[in-house]
């Protein structure tokens, strides 16, 4: 069974339950003829407009996670194009250069080394759909010809796969089938690295349920100051890395939201924990861009917190110098209250808000679709430099 074939399968198959369960008179004739008329379509660059006039019609009005019925379908409509959409034929320059990384290079990389595996697994029996991405913003330390500006010390690739992709802490199918050829094509590309892979992180459900496990080789030099490794962080909790970046931000932003006192955070916080805090807060901030434009004030912080990330952040005066910048910004409440309405339709101050509790683990449709299509087109351009 080719990709397509799997991802029509799953799409029918979701829409199918979502319809039985929220607008059940006549769900199977609707779902086959919402498939029928994707399916016909010639390979257009955007499924939704194909069906949006009839979904808005027949289900705008069910209410759905915050949402609507017909966010739903058009959320699972964006997964069935990314999931279809051919393989790019597009010329890319080496992936590593003296360790920094072409991002467009390493993306389509991984991409068809995700196909690979889907269809290796699929001859086991074992049918799923993945969707790779880097962990975190490129844009943090990105030049002009596609490359990092600074070498890499982290990389970090986010997969996300159906719910029925087997796991174990020690591994299992996908890792078995990917990590070999990942290693290899590495190399291939100058990257040398042993086998030598630990799975560490694993994240367990309320039931023991493994949800998450990530695939590690750290670098001879690792610290826990300095940190530097590659590794494969898999979730069949979700099937897209949108997802997963969210959940990760959600969760920090909450957390530094509710933090009540700086002043308290700056003693009792690890230097070295307080710059990956900072860190993660820039580099994942970019996945929400897409519900939220920085003002000039954050605009001119937030580059300048990327060059200090060259060198400069180490120094602890610097470090906490920026953190307090930021909070006086409100670049933090400004973000978690866009959030919120994005998410929830919840106006700033409108009632209390906890970001986990109200918008994880199921993540509204209203806030992925913005989410996902700012993704996209933010890879496409990143993926588009090429040395001159």
């Amino acid at each position: 069974m080719s990709r397509a074939s799997r991802a029509y399968r799953q799409f029918r198959s979701t829409i199918l339950t979502l319809l039985r369960t929220h607008a059940p008179r006549e769900a199977e004739t609707t779902t086959e003829q919402l498939v029928s008329t994707l399916e016909h379509t010639e390979a257009p660059t955007d499924l939704w407009p194909v069906i949006e006039k009839r979904c808005e019609s027949s289900f705008g009005h069910i209410a759905y996670r915050h949402g609507t019925l017909s966010q739903a379908i058009e959320w699972e409509t964006l997964k069935l194009q990314t999931r279809i959409q051919s393989d790019s034929d597009s010329k890319y320059p080496p992936i590593f250069r003296d360790r920094h990384v072409h991002i467009g290079a390493l993306m389509q990389f991984w991409w068809r080394l995700a196909q690979q595996t889907e269809d290796h697994l699929a001859a086991q029996g074992i049918e799923t759909l993945l969707d790779v991405g880097p962990w975190g913003g490129f844009n943090f330390a990105l030049q002009s010809d596609g490359y990092t500006r600074m070498k890499f010390a982290r990389l970090t690739l986010a997969v996300g796969s159906l719910p029925s992709l087997p796991i174990d802490e020690k591994g299992g199918p996908f890792f078995e089938a990917f990590l070999p050829h990942y290693r290899a094509q590495l190399e291939a590309g100058g990257l040398s690295i042993p086998d030598d892979w630990g799975f560490h992180h694993p994240r367990q459900d309320g039931h023991g349920q493994l949800l998450e496990l990530s695939g590690t080789y750290y670098f001879p030099e690792h610290t826990y100051e300095r940190r530097s490794f590659v590794k494969v962080r898999v979730s069949r909790e979700f099937e897209t890395i949108e997802e997963i970046l969210l959940r990760d931000f959600l969760l920090l932003l909450e957390r530094l939201h509710y933090t009540p006192d700086w002043d308290e955070y700056r003693a009792s916080t690890e230097n070295v924990d307080a710059r990956f805090d900072l860190q993660d807060f820039i580099s994942l901030s970019h996945v929400v861009e897409g519900v939220y434009r920085r003002t000039n004030t954050e605009d001119i912080l937030l580059n300048e917190i990327k060059d200090a990330f060259t060198g400069a952040i180490r120094e602890p005066t610097v470090l906490f110098s920026f953190w307090n910048r930021v909070v006086q910004s409100k670049w933090i409440e400004h973000l978690y209250w866009a959030i919120a309405e994005a998410g929830l339709g919840v106006k700033k101050y409108q009632r209390p808000v906890m970001l986990g509790r109200d918008l994880l683990p199921k993540i509204p449709p209203r806030l992925l679709l913005p989410v996902s299509r700012h993704m996209q087109a933010y890879h496409r351009e990143v993926g588009s430099h090429r040395p001159a």
